[in-house]
């Protein structure tokens, strides 16, 4: 009976041994420190001079909470589900805003194009004609002529290169 008593403490002993390995394995164990050209450094395991501190890092899968981390777990690229990273989010936001700025450039050239041809149209033209609502041929007045010259080289001025 001792025999098989002894032989029990001794199965526990190994096993008991054997779990530590495994959890120790698994800790969540971090230290970080400031090397001398001033980086600093995380790591699992602390630096050769001891000159370091250990700090708490949350989220880390420990044995015995698979269902936590399942319930935790980010969507693997290509899974086919919405949720997003908060950088694929905000590179997709900067690809927006620059394709915001391309749109918006463009237009200005367009419009920068259309003045600088009123002001090479009416500039040196006496006599400058317009169609009206009704289909008519209206010859423009000089002050209008003008005050479109002017309101272009002004467009010009501010918005074009």
């Amino acid at each position: 009976m001792k025999l098989k008593t002894g032989l029990k403490l001794a199965c526990l002993q190994a096993v008991l041994v054997a779990c530590a390995g495994v959890t120790d394995s698994f800790a969540a164990e971090v230290f970080t420190w400031t090397d001398e050209n001033g980086v600093v450094n995380y790591s699992d395991l602390p630096p050769d001079d001891g000159d370091s501190r250990q700090i708490e890092v949350e989220g880390v899968y420990m044995p015995g909470t698979a269902e936590r981390a399942q319930a935790t777990s980010v969507p693997e690229y290509g899974s086919g589900n919405d949720t997003q990273s908060v950088a694929q989010q905000r590179r997709e936001q900067i690809a927006e805003d620059r394709d915001a700025r391309k749109k918006e450039r463009e237009e200005t050239e367009q419009l920068c194009a259309r003045h600088r041809q009123r002001v090479e149209q009416m500039e040196p033209a006496r006599r400058v004609f317009y169609t009206d609502e009704s289909g008519e041929s209206v010859r423009m007045d000089d002050d209008q002529r003008m005050g479109l010259i002017s309101e272009s080289k002004d467009f010009i001025a501010k918005n074009c290169e």
